[in-house]
């Protein structure tokens, strides 16, 4: 006979008590991770359970292709990779949408919004087991043409992204020089953008930089 399922509440307190120990054997406090269980669990379980990277394991189907999204498509981004990433949401009437496909398959998205003072970049995601292919280089860069052409682009980067989206032409600013409505999405921190490890950067209309249009990547 096949053993009984084990109940859901169970289950449970063994992932938990899992991560418990985990955080204590790395030296770090576990009374925050409550809130952002689920994102932990998902990195401990990819390093635990497949013990190897996912994206040396990634199976492409066929060439990979990048193009904008139609606003009729921009749930895909939500529901397939934004439900990965902050559970962003796309607003059809001031975002546009820049993706690359494996096969059918969405695996990377880049959001270009328009606020009243100037375009934001943001949102910049690829699936795990696709990372540290291009894909998200050659997302960005078609955005930078169709969006970056004749318009100044901002940003919220990543401390550890600096680099990357440097050598796309975004240089760093002080946060005063982001556009206010801009600047104020990130107001909750009161001006301590180190404290979440972001830096304001800032993108001007005609640095060299490759173009990329909407097709087909080797």
């Amino acid at each position: 006979m096949p053993p009984a399922a084990q109940a859901p509440e169970v289950v449970s307190r063994n992932e938990d008590q899992t991560l418990l120990t985990l955080y204590h054997l790395a030296g770090e406090e576990s009374g925050g991770f409550v809130a952002f269980r689920p994102h932990f669990l998902d990195r401990i379980t990819r390093s635990l359970v497949l013990g190897q990277s996912v994206a040396a394991q990634a199976h492409i189907p066929g060439p990979v292709t990048v193009r904008e999204l139609t606003p009729a498509e921009m749930v895909r981004a939500e529901r397939e990779l934004w439900i990965h990433y902050h559970q962003q949401k796309a607003d059809r009437k001031n975002d546009r949408l820049f993706a690359a496909f494996a096969g059918t398959r969405l695996i990377g998205v880049a959001r270009c919004s328009r606020h009243p003072d100037g375009l934001e970049v943001d949102a910049v995601y690829v699936l795990d087991e696709y990372r540290l292919k291009g894909y998200a280089r050659s997302v960005m860069q078609l955005l930078i043409e169709e969006c970056g052409r004749s318009e100044t682009l901002y940003m919220h980067s990543k401390t550890e992204l600096v680099e990357f989206y440097g050598s796309m032409g975004f240089r760093l600013i002080p946060e005063a020089e982001l556009p206010l409505t801009i600047r104020n999405r990130f107001d909750f921190v009161m001006g301590d953008l180190a404290s979440i490890k972001v830096c304001p950067m800032r993108r001007e209309p005609g640095f060299d930089t490759p173009e990329a249009e909407g097709g087909v990547l080797a």
